[in-house]
């Protein structure tokens, strides 16, 4: 497996994404191939769609200022989650942990960092879409047969620091069912599905960073020495938000924190 990054310099208005795509790719020195799997960060992609907010224009409704006093968030901050979040869970000191787009995060995946200051940059609009209208540029332009995945950073429960997560995929299998599947001791899986798109994305991150790395493309090559296969499938399926969340009733994190058996007392 290759990984081959691409820096661009910063954007700071609406830009051609794919247009940029294919410019640094052949400066580069790279064509792409059948089988690749483009990993783009989200906030480059929100970039180019302009979503980014001053915070100063934001007027916050009474259920803002009530949350942002709770929570001691920015009244306008507040507002952004609200608005942008398919609910609000609870929260901590200066973070509202809600879910958007099927992912539970701090701000609904709103950030602060790498834009403007003063601004607030947020998720894309329309992920899954945005990875489709990608993916089919890319490969009217190029004849290639590759997958988009859009990139976000994410943190763990019970982990320190961040790693990836798949906030929008076309063209390439997010998950891999291997329930049925014996393992090393002829036992059958009965739950295991594997998270390939978050897996490309934790892969990429390691060279796309949080900071000043400016690099918000990573190409995934699979260039075996043998005949074993890719560890991703590249497909015309249209794939959805629904192919990798699940609902939070069905979470086992969600419902083991609040729904506890009766009769089961913390040790």
């Amino acid at each position: 497996m290759m990984l081959i990054p691409f820096k661009t310099r910063t954007m700071k208005n609406r830009f051609n994404v794919v247009k940029l795509i294919l410019d640094v790719v052949r400066e580069g020195g790279e064509s792409l191939k059948n089988g690749d799997v483009l990993i783009i960060s989200g906030k480059f992609i929100a970039m180019s769609e302009g979503r980014t907010v001053r915070l100063g224009s934001v007027t916050p409704s009474d259920e803002a200022k009530r949350i942002a006093k709770i929570l001691d968030m920015e009244e306008s901050l507040a507002e952004l989650v609200l608005q942008e979040s398919d609910e609000v869970y609870s929260g901590v000191p200066g973070f509202a942990l809600a879910i958007k787009d099927g992912i539970i995060g701090p701000n609904a995946g709103i950030d602060r960092s790498n834009v403007f200051p003063g601004y607030a940059i947020l998720y894309p609009k329309e992920p899954f879409k945005k990875a489709e209208e990608i993916m089919s540029e890319l490969r009217g332009s190029t004849g290639a047969k590759v997958g988009v995945v859009i990139s976000d950073s994410r943190l763990m429960p019970t982990r320190r620091g961040t790693t990836g997560v798949a906030i929008g995929v076309a063209g390439v299998l997010p998950v891999k069912d291997e329930r049925g599947r014996e393992d090393l001791f002829g036992n059958k899986l009965r739950y295991t599905q594997r998270a390939i798109a978050d897996d490309l994305c934790s892969a990429a991150q390691l060279l796309m960073g949080e900071a000043d790395e400016s690099v918000p493309i990573v190409l995934a090559r699979y260039a075996p020495q043998g005949n074993e296969p890719s560890p991703w499938i590249i497909t015309d399926t249209h794939v959805s938000k629904e192919s990798v969340a699940v609902k939070p009733e069905e979470c086992i994190y969600m419902r083991g924190l609040t729904h506890k058996p009766e009769g089961l007392h913390p040790r």
